[in-house]
């Protein structure tokens, strides 16, 4: 695209080759004027001088001695149209030449017709091509025509000399003029290519912000100059409207990008827009591919049905669907919201998938939890009908069952104790928390392993220059190592070798309590942590165990803000690793 300055010169470029065209016909045509003009006046002035002669015979004398004052040829014809005189004829024809000689000449007759001829034409007399001009006067009361001549030869040398002059001159006053011209221009657009140059930054993209203009090549209270400042002071405003919107734009976004619920936002043609961070967690899909999307191709076609009838009732639909998700069951409700004026719809995803894990915790732990109730109350009921149906039982069997129910009653008590720990441990308030020493905590620990298994094999290892303080309940984290240590000598054979490591990592301290017993199949290493859960239930039972305990030390761990983990092989060992923070600060 040509700019303004090109155009402009573009423009006297066509307008200077249009003059030359029309120069030359003007220019001849303009020659041929000044010609006749100037032979009109000669002829005029003869004749004034041959008004004054008394008969023809004088006329005829005075235009001998007056033919000078003419070009090239003169000649004078009577009423009559006879030739009185003719410089050029009578000299060449000599005594032939006769004054009974009648003329036809166009010019000569458009002059006795109209008062004056002109004519261009080749002359035998002369030899060459003249140009004729004839003038009628009155003499004596009667029409006399004088007739000069000259050569055409003369006309064309001054046309084109006078095209030549005209030309250069033209030429020169034209570019004189465009030169002039294009420095004005250039001088007026300079500051309208400032504020192109200026622009053009951000109109490219190449800037995010509108750039402020500066114009050095004029005076700032010129027009030029409150142009500029206009379109500054307009700039500003842009600007700070497009900061607003982008500020409430990126709040929004922020807003929707720390939801837990899924937001999406369709067109009125059903197509996503929009979709933040959980949406895209919950759909599986990138968002660089849901841009435009139906949804047909993601985890939930359902939902693409959904925002069609929403669409098309315009009002709020509500439902819910269940998927498997990487292996797990997963519950969503999901509504979606009709936009203003029909513009779409809002799809907003919410996963219910902990509430319902809650419910069917709560229904597994009351049934694991009656379970394991009703096992030992169904032991102690037979016994207890075995002894009072028979009284007279033998000693040694007495003893068998009397001790058989109170290992049951033992076995109910752990369980209820146990499940009330961990009812405690969900309101650990900050009052319980204090400076403790794990070193002491874990040698409390050793202690109380060795007292219940005194075959054990116990190692503590730990850096003795180190300390190894952190904010917590010591009573808790005490229940929570004694049953790794006891879990550790519970699945090992006699004698069990356990090894309790300490030590500092960073921000954290970490407690290794490492077996050499069965081990945990590979299988079953993912669910230790789950309430009611035992490995091996017939060994479990046969120790008491009812499946609380890593469950219960799990809580302790987490409610001290740390981890827990696990390794293990079958036939060598386990290890439980335990991550606790330096600092920590448990709100009420």
């Amino acid at each position: 695209m040509l700019s303004f300055r090109q155009k402009i010169f573009l423009s006297y470029i066509a307008v200077f080759f249009l003059f030359i065209a029309l120069l030359f016909p003007f220019a001849t045509r303009t020659v041929n004027d000044i010609v006749a003009k100037s032979m009109v006046e000669r002829a005029d002035e003869l004749i004034d001088v041959l008004r004054g002669s008394p008969d023809d015979f004088t006329l005829v004398s005075i235009l001998k001695q007056s033919k000078h004052k003419v070009f090239f040829r003169v000649g004078v014809y009577n009423e009559d149209r006879k030739i009185l005189y003719d410089s050029h004829t009578k000299r060449k024809l000599g005594p032939k030449f006769s004054q009974d000689y009648v003329v036809d000449h166009p010019e000569v007759n458009e002059a006795y017709e109209t008062g004056l001829g002109k004519y261009e034409d080749y002359s035998d007399v002369s030899e060459q091509k003249m140009y004729y001009l004839a003038k009628a006067f009155t003499f004596h009361d009667k029409t006399y025509v004088l007739r000069v001549a000259v050569p055409y030869q003369y006309i064309l040398d001054f046309t084109q000399n006078f095209e030549i002059g005209f030309l250069g001159l033209a030429t020169a006053v034209l570019l004189l003029f465009t030169f002039m011209t294009w420095f004005i221009i250039n001088h007026l657009t300079n500051p309208i290519q400032q504020i192109i140059t200026a622009v053009r930054p951000y109109q490219e993209g190449e800037q995010t912000t509108i750039p402020r203009i500066h114009i050095t090549s004029t005076n700032p209270n010129d027009d030029f100059g409150r142009l500029a400042n206009t379109m500054n002071s307009l700039s500003e405003k842009i600007q700070e409207h497009i900061d607003t919107l982008t500020y409430e734009r990126n709040e929004k976004l922020s807003v929707l990008e720390s939801l837990i619920e899924g937001v999406m936002s369709f067109d009125a043609d059903a197509k996503a827009i929009y979709a933040n961070s959980a949406a895209l967690e919950f759909l599986d899909v990138n968002r660089d591919k849901m841009t435009g999307s139906t949804m047909v191709v993601t985890q939930m076609p359902q939902c693409h049905e959904l925002v069609k009838e929403c669409i098309l009732k315009q009002e709020i639909i509500t439902d819910s669907i269940i998927l498997k998700l990487k292996g797990s069951k997963v519950y969503f409700d999901v509504v979606a919201a009709p936009k203003a004026a029909g513009t779409g719809a809002v799809l907003v995803i919410q996963d219910q998938s902990s509430h319902h894990r809650i419910l069917e915790m709560r229904r597994d732990f009351i049934a694991n939890a009656s379970h394991e109730l009703k096992t030992p109350i169904t032991i102690i009921r037979g016994f207890a009908e075995t002894l009072h149906d028979n009284p007279d039982l033998a000693e040694d069997i007495t003893v068998e069952v009397t001790g058989k129910i109170v290992r049951n009653c033992e076995r109910m008590t752990s369980l209820i104790k146990d499940l009330l720990t961990l009812a405690d441990i969900e309101h650990l308030s900050e009052s319980r928390l204090v400076s403790c020493d794990l070193t002491h905590v874990i040698e409390d620990c050793l202690s109380m392993l060795n007292d219940a298994h005194p075959t054990a094999i116990v190692s503590f290892h730990k850096d003795k220059n180190e300390t190894y303080n952190i904010i917590a309940d010591p009573k808790l984290l005490e229940l929570a190592l004694i049953n790794l240590m006891e879990n550790a000598a519970k699945y090992s054979t006699t004698p069990a070798k356990i090894d309790v490591t300490l030590r500092h990592c960073g921000e954290t301290i970490e407690i290794d309590v490492a077996d050499q017993g069965i081990g945990i199949s590979e299988e079953d290493l993912p669910n230790v942590f789950q309430r009611f859960y035992t490995v091996n239930r017939a060994h479990s039972q046969k120790m008491g165990g009812a499946g609380l305990g890593l469950s219960l030390v799990e809580t302790i761990i987490e409610k001290h803000l740390g981890k827990i983990s696990v390794k293990s092989k079958e036939g060598v060992g386990t290890t439980f690793t335990v991550e606790l923070p330096v600092n920590m600060k448990v709100d009420e």
